[in-house]
């Protein structure tokens, strides 16, 4: 109850706000507009008239400048009054302005009679005077609500994408979640219960091999036997759970700098490797409280798993080189080998690396693969960091 009732206190307070800003919108491009078009007409008038009608030269340009400014003044307090920047339909808005200038129109006219500009209100000017006054207090109301329906079209807009990018985020980590959940899942279920089933496939086997070797089975279907045994083992040993590092990294749980460390350490002794982290990662890898979340730390392991993976596979590279920091709150992957030096015109862009390259876009990251500094090839990653952890 206390939350609906602050998001609804909130959200009349924005309506409140919005309002107002449209008012002050209308009401200021009105003002401003027709202030000009007041001033230029008084002063024009009163050159024309000082130059080709002698009997108005008398009338002061202080007098029309009052006039006019009296037809502003008008003109703002009716809109205010009637509530105009509240209008959403054409015709709504279009009835509030001709309202307006028209009050504005005739408080100009009965304004100019009251100074001496003109001698009465049957002086034959008088229809000349008011229909001009109507036409620049509707000019000017018209601009002033063009100016209201531009910046609260504006501001619908700014909104709607804002909204649609929240959305968007929390999509995002929706899914994120649930590709860690599956991971994590199946991870598990492969290095468990599908190890425990081979284990027990072979020990069946081996329990076959020996009575058939007992009972004299033909020694061509104990080799066979054998083999699949052989080869069922080397399944559960390396691919079972090579298969399961891949969907979950080893040591993930215990945050980034472990995880990569595990990686590292099951790459062939002949390639040498050197993990570099800065001061700033490990504060925020530290296992106690860590500020990066599970998502975060596996694609930041993807993209070394995927540096790696070129390395071996384009290489040969005798040494790799990793390297990990972050500034202003985006983590910043690094991973250099001095294999043969890549050629982006040759080579292009391996596809498991444009993929990666897609995710990290959906993030808001980013992910470049360049020549090294003298040989091989440099995979860099740019991750923005999220706010706090899993």
């Amino acid at each position: 109850m206390t939350t609906s009732s602050s998001d609804s206190a909130a959200a009349i307070a924005t309506r409140r706000g919005d309002s107002r800003r449209d008012q002050i919108t209308l009401l200021r491009g009105t003002a401003i507009i027709a202030l000009g078009y007041g001033v230029g007409a008084a002063l024009q008038s009163a050159y024309v008239y000082a130059e080709y009608v002698p009997e108005w030269a008398y009338v002061s340009v202080w007098a029309r400048l009052a006039a006019n400014s009296t037809a502003v003044i008008v003109l703002v307090l009716v809109l205010a009054a009637v509530q105009a920047h509240r209008a959403t339909r054409v015709w709504w808005m279009v009835a509030f302005v001709t309202l307006a200038a028209a009050l504005a129109a005739a408080a100009r006219f009965i304004v100019q009679v009251a100074l001496g500009v003109h001698s009465d209100v049957a002086d034959p000017a008088r229809d000349a005077e008011v229909l001009s006054g109507f036409i620049l207090g509707a000019i000017s109301g018209g601009i002033g609500m063009w100016a209201m329906a531009t910046r609260r079209s504006a501001r619908i807009r700014t909104r709607s994408a804002t909204r649609n990018a929240v959305h968007v985020e929390v999509a995002i980590k929706a899914l994120e979640q649930e590709e860690i959940r599956v991971r994590r899942a199946v991870a598990e279920g492969l290095h468990g219960t599908l190890q425990s089933k081979l284990v027990l496939v072979d020990a069946r086997l081996a329990d076959v091999i020996s009575r058939g070797t007992n009972h004299g089975l033909d020694v061509d279907d104990i080799d066979s036997l054998a083999w699949v045994r052989s080869e069922l083992d080397e399944a559960r040993e390396t691919d079972v759970r090579e298969m399961s590092r891949l969907l979950y990294p080893d040591r993930l749980e215990l945050g980034l700098v472990p995880a990569l460390r595990a990686l590292l350490g099951r790459i062939p002794a002949s390639i040498a490797t050197r993990l570099t982290v800065s001061d700033a990662v490990r504060a925020l890898d530290d296992p106690t409280a860590s500020a990066l979340t599970v998502s975060e730390r596996l694609l930041a392991v993807r993209v070394v798993e995927e540096a790696l993976t070129n390395a071996l596979k384009h290489g040969p590279a005798s040494s790799l080189a990793v390297e990990l920091d972050v500034t202003d709150g985006v983590l910043h992957v690094s991973v250099e080998n001095d294999g043969e030096l890549y050629d982006p015109t040759v080579a292009g862009t391996p596809s498991g690396t444009a993929r990666l390259g897609t995710r990290l876009t959906l993030v808001g990251g980013r992910l470049a693969l360049s020549p090294g500094s003298e040989k091989g090839a440099r995979l860099q990653a740019w991750l923005p960091l999220g706010a706090g952890g899993q």
